[in-house]
């Protein structure tokens, strides 16, 4: 087989009846686009390899997406492929510390999920064995900068942060990196909230999935995780736990800051990754149900009610005879 080398414009990037292809994809000349198999939609070439580069620029991310895939698969059902060695295939490849990884091997029809780099770059390969029927594959490229996160004011400050001020918008809901496709490795992302005087932020989880090994969720597992704070500096707040598995392996309750201010950390490792999650979040008021500011006309400030005075007002609510209660424990 003939190995030919070639840079090829983006817009421009056909079929060059070669057994083998190498196309370049920059930032520089295009944001987003498309790439496919050779030929597509007609039936690809057999026995032939296409490499696909993509080079983003500064913080730039890499997301793709497949809109079509269909390879041929005579092991089996090409809706289900359990194993993808030795048949066509497309396979997605990030660089981690310098050395190639892969995050995804893919054959049949069964389209992957949509993947994002950890880095400015990533490479796609795309391997034909055999005398296909098969049209191959179409996918999609955008180079991004919000790591595929769509809400909340990206931080100037940090490579992946997001803020959501209370004065904003009351509630809403945020995800992890590249949701609801597979969220990218070796990604620190921080979600900060910012509330009102007298407000809190709450939490939930309507969707999480995320790898690692509860309830520690620590390095030492190799766990991705998701962790709370209640400080607005990089520094664990030991009485939050960390989050990781699926939704399933946890108590389904809602998460609270202690003050006006919450930091949402999402860390993934370089050996795993998942969906991800999907978060609602809210500010409400928040009222001591032990005082009740009242206005003092003598001194014009603000008075609070002793809290044994609102223990004597719930047993009058709750028990017939309080006051008996109240001599029997003063013993008058």
């Amino acid at each position: 087989m003939d190995v030919v080398n070639m840079t090829v414009n983006p817009t421009q990037a056909q079929p060059i009846g070669t057994t083998e292809c190498v196309r370049e994809y920059s930032s520089s000349g295009s944001k987003n686009g498309t790439f496919s198999s050779p030929g597509y939609p007609r039936d690809y070439p057999e026995d032939t390899t296409c490499i696909y580069r993509f080079q983003g620029q500064g913080g730039e991310r890499v997301q793709i997406m497949f809109t079509s895939l269909d390879l041929s698969y005579p092991s089996g059902d090409p809706d289900n492929p359990y194993d993808c060695e030795d048949v066509d295939s497309v396979t997605v490849n990030i660089k981690i510390n310098g050395e190639p990884h892969s995050i995804g091997v893919y054959c049949g029809s069964k389209r992957p999920p949509m993947l994002m780099s950890n880095n400015q770059q990533l490479v796609v390969q795309f391997d034909s064995r055999s005398a296909p029927a098969a049209t191959g594959f179409m996918a999609t490229y955008k180079f991004v900068t919000n790591f595929g996160v769509k809400a909340g004011e990206q931080a100037d400050d940090m490579v992946c942060g997001f803020a959501f001020h209370s004065k904003d918008a009351p509630n809403g809901t945020f995800t992890s990196p590249n949701f609801p496709g597979l969220y990218p490795r070796n990604t620190e992302c921080h979600y900060l909230f910012y509330g009102q005087e007298n407000e809190r932020i709450y939490i939930t989880f309507p969707y999480f999935d995320v790898e690692g090994i509860p309830p520690g969720c620590s390095e030492d597992t190799q766990s991705d995780y998701v962790e709370f704070s209640n400080f607005n500096i990089d520094l664990q707040d030991r009485k939050m736990h960390r989050y990781c598995g699926t939704k399933e392996t946890k108590a389904k309750k809602e998460i609270h800051s202690d003050g006006k201010f919450f930091r949402v950390t999402f860390k993934s490792n370089n050996v795993y990754d998942s969906m991800g999650f999907e978060a609602f979040y809210q500010f409400r008021k928040y009222e001591d149900p032990f005082s009740d500011p009242r206005v003092d006309h003598n001194s014009g400030g603000t008075a609070t009610r002793p809290p044994w005075l609102l223990i004597l007002l719930l047993l009058t609510l709750i028990t017939p005879t309080p006051f008996a209660i109240l001599r029997t424990i003063t013993g008058s």
